[in-house]
Parts: structure tokens; C-alpha cells; sequence
């Protein structure tokens, strides 16, 4: 039930913050921003670097983003609850796997990039 949980509100918002973020850019422009701070130079869609200092800003490709970033996170984080499950069952031989499955996702994102 957990799990299916983690999925159903990972996915649900992720797609408010992209529509939410399209709507944005619908009214103000991708890069624009909200709260009418000047735009920065044009950044590029694939560029998610000062991701927290855009989101301040309130910029509409900023929001986009994020809605991508919890998106691309959500099995990661059904893959963790599963671990946490396993172990509260006290199985620990699927909470080993699980584990593992876990260290290697983790490892394709942040070092093997």
C-alpha cells in the first residue's frame, strides 16, 4: 500500500508542477519569471544547474524541471520504501536485493553520468 502510494503521489506531482509550469510559460514566456525579475540569459532546457536560485524566481522552465527532476525520482524512491518494507517484515534476503537494486540506481544518477 506504501508503495503504491510513493508512485501515485510521485507521479501526481510531478505532472502539476510540469503543467503547472506550462501554463506559466503559456502567460509569461519560458523564460520569464513570476515574480518579475528580470530574465536571465537564455538557458537551455536540458541546463538544470542554479535549479533552486530559478525556483525562487519562479521561472516557468525552472518549475518544468522540477516537475522532471521528481518524476526521474520517484521509482528511486518506490525502490527505497521497498527496502524499508522488506526490512520492517523482516525479510532479509529481498531487503538485501532491494538494496543493491538501490545502490546501483543511485550510482548510475550520481556518479555514472
Amino acid at each position: 500500500m506504501v508503495i503504491s502510494t510513493v508512485l501515485i503521489v510521485g507521479v501526481a506531482a510531478s505532472a502539476t508542477l510540469i503543467g503547472a509550469g506550462f501554463l506559466l510559460a503559456l502567460a509569461i514566456g519560458w523564460q520569464g519569471s513570476v515574480l518579475s525579475a528580470p530574465p536571465a540569459t537564455a538557458i537551455a532546457t536540458t541546463d538544470f544547474s542554479n535549479l533552486p536560485s530559478r525556483l525562487a524566481a519562479l521561472e516557468p522552465l525552472a518549475i518544468t524541471q522540477l516537475g522532471l527532476v521528481v518524476l526521474l525520482a520517484t521509482p528511486v524512491a518506490r525502490v527505497a520504501a521497498s527496502v524499508v518494507g522488506f526490512a520492517l517484515e523482516g525479510d532479509r534476503l529481498y531487503a538485501a536485493v532491494t538494496l543493491a537494486v538501490l545502490v546501483v540506481l543511485l550510482t548510475s544518477i550520481f556518479i555514472l553520468r
